[in-house]
């Protein structure tokens, strides 16, 4: 009732507060911390630090510590429960949280005060129980010792830590098994080392969440639930493994600042200390962490768009970064055909040419930054024309693939022609462009660039077919004038995106020696203006 009032209450201020506060590693780790203790959920934290990641409003860097933070974060409870559970008269204490948050409830206004009600209510029913529940661990304590049923030594923290996990597990609420610790010990039921071992257990336990809502979620999702089941295992063992130094140094502390030795709060600064030491060992283990998960769990687009040949290591031999970068330009020409090809289905696959728009944003500047780190290097004027064409080539297929995005846009809308003049000149067309995409995929053994330009010179023909037989239903009126520029700029897309892969195909072909460069030529567009717009036709 406290986490599902609270997080009604907060509202979009969770939302706000990730958006604004997490610009950097160190505001990420502080939003997290006090977004969970406002909540009093980690779970919610990672559910809205995942939804922030995947929106692209948030990186992956700064989730993580965001994640690192609401660990730190959710050790408030075992405070509120030290601190209140055993200092006050508690039925006194709880009752009128319970009695004003029930009032809310059911008389509150708005659903924000509402939700406030029930977040006083679950405060309140929280101690209520702790009251139960000390009254009869007390009873226990005095008849019955948890540790007497467990093993010695580190195998018996081992047990207890595996307990306190299952718990967890089966609760869903790390809050509460805590709460159920820290009374038990307080009750003598159990010394303080067990119940710190049990607590190591909540922490692992409350990963469980994580791993569940990540199957089936995207790459980035994983990656975060993965970053939380890492930190909370590391952390849980180096607290496993110092908890007799970690009990002594707060029983040192404690002496100190002349405070008595009370199990809960013992239990409240364990959990705390643990949990910040975790926080202090990811700051140097947070770039390699990053790394690791960086690559993992990628999706089948990620790898698409990761590139395969640009080794850094083949800068230092100029002809093996050239040869390289050929290779990848093999497999961004692969897209550029892909996009043509779905471009001129009917209807236009509009997934398929996103994905390949995507991989090819994606890819597009790991080339050219390639391009730049190699062309730092001193090189012969041969290797430096390579360079340019390289570069050409890619602008060729960028452009083969923005025409083809717009020719999808505008085919989805206008689909298939109804008149049979036109369907029999359009199917012609795309069936050319269908046959000029598979010549001109470079990656292809039996690729031949002069079987290119003899597919492209009948593309243009069948497209000059259909551009006749549209002005010619335009000129009888069996086609509005605003259809005919419509479809006269679909075709003219189509076409566009034909000779950008074209060109990008012939271009290869010279990287490859097959072609002397001056046998790739621009060259104007007969009735296109370069930006994908036919000319206009007179009304």
């Amino acid at each position: 009732m406290l986490t599902e009032g609270l997080k009604l209450a907060a509202g979009r201020a969770l939302e706000g507060m990730l958006e604004r506060g997490t610009a950097t590693p160190l505001r990420g780790l502080a939003a997290g911390m006090t977004m969970t203790a406002l909540v009093q959920s980690s779970t919610a934290v990672t559910v809205a630090s995942i939804g922030f990641v995947n929106t692209g409003l948030l990186s992956l860097k700064n989730a993580i510590w965001v994640i690192f933070g609401s660990n730190v974060g959710t050790t408030l409870n075992a405070w509120l429960v030290a601190a209140l559970g055993f200092s006050f008269k508690i039925d006194a204490f709880a009752l009128p949280f319970v009695g004003i948050g029930a009032a809310l409830m059911l008389a509150g206004r708005s659903l924000r005060m509402r939700a406030l009600g029930q977040a006083l209510a679950g405060f309140g029913v929280l101690f209520l129980g702790i009251d139960v529940l000390k009254d009869t661990f007390s009873g226990f304590g005095a008849a019955l010792n948890l540790q007497d049923y467990i093993s010695p030594g580190v195998m018996g923290w081992i047990i207890l830590v595996g307990i306190g996990t299952l718990l967890t597990v089966l609760m869903q609420a790390s809050g509460a098994v805590i709460a159920i610790i820290i009374t038990a010990a307080q009750g003598g039921l159990m010394s303080v080392e067990a119940a710190c071992a049990m607590v190591i257990g909540t922490n692992i336990g409350t990963t469980s969440t994580a791993i569940l809502s990540a199957i089936g979620a995207t790459s980035n999702a994983r990656r975060l639930a993965a970053a939380h089941v890492m930190f909370n295992l590391v952390t849980g063992t180096v607290a496993l493994l110092l908890l007799p130094l970690l009990i002594t140094l707060l029983g040192m502390t404690r002496e100190w600042m002349e405070q008595p030795a009370t199990p809960a709060v013992t239990i409240a600064m364990f959990h705390t200390l643990f949990n910040l030491l975790g926080v202090l060992l990811m700051v140097p283990l947070a770039g390699g962490i990053l790394r690791l998960l960086s690559s993992r769990f990628r999706s089948r687009e990620e790898e698409i768009a990761r590139p395969r040949h640009l080794d850094a290591n083949s800068l230092a031999v100029p002809d093996l970064a050239l040869r390289a970068l050929r290779l990848e330009l093999g497999r961004t020409q692969s897209f550029a055909v892909t996009a043509l090809t779905a471009s001129t289905r009917t209807p236009p696959d509009e997934p398929w040419i996103e994905r390949q728009a995507g991989a090819l944003d994606a890819l597009g500047p790991a080339i050219a930054a390639y391009v730049r780190k190699l062309s730092v290097a001193s090189l012969p004027p041969a290797l430096v024309e390579a360079l340019a064409h390289s570069l050409r080539t890619l602008q060729y297929q960028q452009s083969a693939v923005g025409a083809a995005r717009q020719a999808c846009s505008l085919g989805t809308v206008l689909g298939p022609p109804s008149e049979p003049e036109l369907v029999a000149a359009a199917d012609a067309f795309r069936q050319a462009a269908a046959n000029l995409a598979a010549s001109a995929d470079a990656s292809q053994t039996d690729f031949n660039a002069v079987r290119v330009e003899q597919l492209l010179l009948d593309t243009e023909n069948r497209y000059q077919a259909l551009k006749e037989a549209l002005l010619l239903q335009g000129a009888h009126a069996r086609l509005d004038i605003n259809t005919m520029q419509e479809w006269l700029r679909l075709a003219s897309l189509q076409r566009r995106a034909a000779e950008q892969v074209a060109k990008g195909a012939r271009m290869l072909a010279v990287l490859d020696g097959d072609l002397l460069p001056h046998q790739v030529e621009d060259g104007p567009d007969t009735d296109n203006d370069g930006n994908g717009e036919p000319a206009r036709v007179p009304a």
